[in-house]
């Protein structure tokens, strides 16, 4: 017979899953970026063999370009609410 389950092997559990989750929901993610810009190059006319070697460097520059947003909209909010003069 198993002994209790407890809340340390609960924690446990929980956070094995939630991070399991997290890698899968990332690894989703990141397919479904590739594809739609796999799409975007072939309709663009480039080769399925270019593109698999230019994705590392496209996929550095989208996330490069994702910061950049990011940080503007944060700066445009905090001038918006008058709270920095950045």
């Amino acid at each position: 017979m198993a002994g209790k389950y407890t809340l340390e092997q609960f924690e446990a559990d929980r956070e094995a899953r939630e991070e399991r989750e997290a890698k899968q929901q990332e690894e989703r993610q990141e397919r479904t970026e590739k594809e739609g810009a796999r799409r975007a190059w072939l309709r663009d006319g480039g080769g399925a063999r270019d593109f698999e070697r230019a994705w590392p460097g496209l996929r550095d520059e989208a996330r490069k370009q994702r910061i950049i947003n990011a940080d503007k909209r944060a700066r445009a909010s905090q001038r918006a609410q008058g709270i920095s003069k950045i």
